[in-house]
């Protein structure tokens, strides 16, 4: 099964900027800059862009993290050449990618300041997706911040079925951070709290590593 999720999202690297644009209709990158300035990423931050895909919100941290480090991870070595691309074609030089799984991250714990999820939470199977949580609180350091950032259901009638589509795919557990995000994201994280962009295209929900966690 991995291997097959590997070679779906290697084949979809190709297609994945057209198809998250045609939803987000980002064009002037305004929510990779708000998903950026929510996380409260500063200057010298080490940041955690998770599931990056084509590197799209892990190039726009990099301009935030100046005197830090911004790894963008994701498991498809076709979407992590893409993303190279483009951190090569804005020569960031604290930026990287490594190829990883969410759900065993090969960082230290208390590593990072912020981790970041942008459109790709809800790609994980419910296993994968309990375990990449529970890993990103380990790897994030003492009242360090998770934001992920997700669509609305869509109101174009297109856009929607690919949406219902898409959740279809995830099977029934994997749904049920749809049903329940919030409940589950707040059993891991504190201080989570939930808001919709302008559009109502998009929703960012961050949360809190606790002191005494």
């Amino acid at each position: 099964m991995r291997k097959y999720r590997q070679k779906y999202y290697d084949f979809f690297s190709h297609f994945y900027d057209v198809i998250i644009n045609l939803h987000s209709r980002d064009r002037s990158l305004y929510l990779r800059h708000y998903l950026a300035r929510k996380s409260g990423v500063k200057p010298e931050n080490k940041v955690l862009d998770l599931c990056t895909g084509t590197g799209s919100v892990a190039t726009v941290l990099s301009q935030y993290a100046q005197r830090g480090l911004v790894v963008g991870v994701d498991f498809s070595l076709g979407m992590l050449t893409k993303a190279k691309a483009k951190a090569q074609k804005i020569g960031a030089r604290n930026l990287c990618f490594v190829a990883a799984d969410a759900g065993a991250l090969p960082f230290k714990s208390d590593m990072f300041d912020v981790v970041t999820c942008s459109h790709a939470m809800y790609e994980l199977t419910g296993k994968t997706r309990k375990l990449a949580l529970q890993e990103i609180k380990r790897c994030l350091k003492k009242n360090g911040r998770f934001c992920m950032m997700e669509h609305e259901e869509p109101k174009q009638p297109l856009i929607r079925l690919l949406y219902y589509l898409r959740l279809l795919s995830m099977g029934k557990e994997g749904r049920e951070i749809v049903r329940h995000e919030l409940s589950e994201l707040r059993r891991i994280f504190s201080q989570v709290v939930k808001e919709t962009t302008a559009s109502g295209r998009t929703k960012l929900i961050c949360g809190e590593k606790g002191r005494k966690d």
